[in-house]
């Protein structure tokens, strides 16, 4: 009777934590500014933008699990218009809008807080891919846009569109509910935008329901 009252004990404990390790997916909204770094960036701006996602929680063990997603972010930036085209007509700053759908791979760390909620940590690699975005700039009192991805001409200037893959690494810190999570996280990219260009970086707030 001992025997099989620890081998009861022991399988309802095993479905305890095999429930508690189930995998989990994650609906997120996150409001935050972007811009740019690097030589070419200086005098720049950044930018308040949106982003939106779902993820996955995927434990390993009690402490670390893989977080895979796929979100649609906004980056982009203000900046100076170039010399060449305020030489000919007087216009105001540049205003570069970038939308992406991103994959972020995170290696999350949990640390229990308190009954209530877990500090989780992450950090990982993400992949990138422009789909659509416009740059506006305004000549007097006239609006002059176009896309961002591909080249265009503006007052007989050439203006070569931006590349549209991009890669980098995020890191996070998260307070996470049962049902619920809330953090911040920031993304540093490491590719150019275009030759010789600037490179993103954006910091978000962003809220979640789990399911």
């Amino acid at each position: 009777m001992k025997k099989l009252f620890l081998l009861a004990v022991c399988m309802l404990s095993m479905l305890t934590v095999s429930a508690q390790m189930r995998p989990t997916m994650m609906f997120e909204v996150g409001i935050g500014m972007s811009g740019w770094t690097g030589d070419v960036a200086k005098g720049s701006n950044a930018l308040f933008n949106p982003r939106v996602g779902i993820s996955a929680d995927i434990p390993l063990n009690a402490w670390f699990s893989f977080q895979p997603g796929l979100s649609w972010v906004s980056k982009g930036a203000k900046m100076d218009v170039p010399a060449q085209i305020t030489q000919l007509v007087d216009c105001d700053d540049m205003t570069i809008n970038q939308n992406y759908f991103q994959v972020p791979l995170m290696a999350a760390f949990h640390m229990r807080a308190t009954d209530n909620f877990d500090l989780v940590f992450t950090a990982g690699p993400y992949i990138a891919v422009g789909v659509n975005g416009k740059t506006e700039i305004k000549i007097d009192d006239v609006t002059a846009s176009w896309k961002t991805f591909k080249d265009a001409k503006v007052m007989n200037y050439e203006l070569d569109g931006f590349r549209r893959f991009d890669a980098g690494i995020g890191i996070g810190a998260a307070l996470d509910f049962p049902h619920w999570i809330v953090g911040v996280d920031a993304d540093f990219g490491l590719c150019r935008l275009y030759k010789d260009g600037p490179r993103n970086y954006d910091l978000f707030f962003s809220a979640g329901f789990k399911f």
